[in-house]
Parts: structure tokens; C-alpha cells; sequence
């Protein structure tokens, strides 16, 4: 499973669990929902974050556990596994969201091509106890 895909599948799976259910292909109450925008664009950051810089990793029991929970919770909401999957899966909204986070990582000092200054970004997130923080870990 890819770095964008475990990302996403978190990511995912935060969003699915505060909204109502749809079909596969109909995200609009998954991507109108401010909280599951938040969380997404959180775990899409920390993903960011992580991708360009080597000494931060994903927090991999941190991830899973939260997936585990927010998989039983968007089920009890009606989603099915299918239909998670493919919202974690779709191309457009891991574009949507990446638009979204490597303009935030730009305004919080990192730099294109400048994998220390996305160190140091994330080093910050965790530090701060954020909820991009909360998904890495310092190497």
C-alpha cells in the first residue's frame, strides 16, 4: 500500500465517518462537512509534510487504530467498505486535497526542493501538539 494511499485511507476514513451516507461516486456530504474537511486536510498535510522530509515517518499504530475506529463508525452510518475505498481511491480528491496542503506547508516556511525546511514544519506540528502533528513522528 503507497505513503498517499495509507495517508488517504485515514484520511478517508475520518471523512466518511461524520457524514451521511452516499453513493460511491457523490462526495458532497463527505467534502461540504467542515470537521471532515479539517481532519482531511490534517492527515493531507502531515502526508505533505512527511513525503519531503526523511526524518519524519507516519505514526503507523496512531494511523491504524484510527482507521480501525472511523471504519466501524462510518459503517454505523451506512457506509460500506466499498464505498470507503473508493472515495480514498479517487484520483480527484487526492488532488483536491494536496492543492490544498502543499500551499499551507509553503506559508509555514517549507520550500520546494528543501527537505530540512519540511523538517522543520513538521518538527513544529508535533511540538505543538497539532492535529498534523498528531500523525507524525520524529525518525
Amino acid at each position: 500500500m503507497s505513503n498517499t494511499r495509507n495517508a488517504l485511507l485515514v484520511a478517508g476514513l475520518l471523512t466518511a465517518s461524520a457524514a451521511p451516507a452516499a453513493t460511491a461516486t457523490d462526495y458532497t456530504a463527505i467534502r461540504e462537512d467542515a470537521h471532515i474537511h479539517a481532519r482531511l486536510l490534517a492527515a493531507s498535510k502531515a502526508y505533505v509534510l512527511q513525503e519531503n522530509c526523511d526524518s519524519l515517518k507516519r505514526r503507523k499504530f496512531y494511523l491504524f487504530t484510527e482507521a480501525m475506529k472511523l471504519q466501524r463508525y462510518a459503517r454505523g452510518l451506512g457506509y460500506t467498505n466499498k464505498e470507503i475505498s473508493a472515495y480514498v481511491d479517487d484520483k480527484t480528491e487526492q488532488a483536491r486535497f494536496r492543492a490544498l496542503a502543499e500551499p499551507w506547508a509553503f506559508a509555514q516556511g517549507a520550500v520546494k526542493g528543501d527537505g530540512e525546511s519540511f523538517c522543520a514544519v513538521g518538527r513544529a506540528e508535533i511540538e505543538n501538539k497539532t492535529e498534523v502533528g498528531a500523525f507524525l513522528r520524529r525518525d
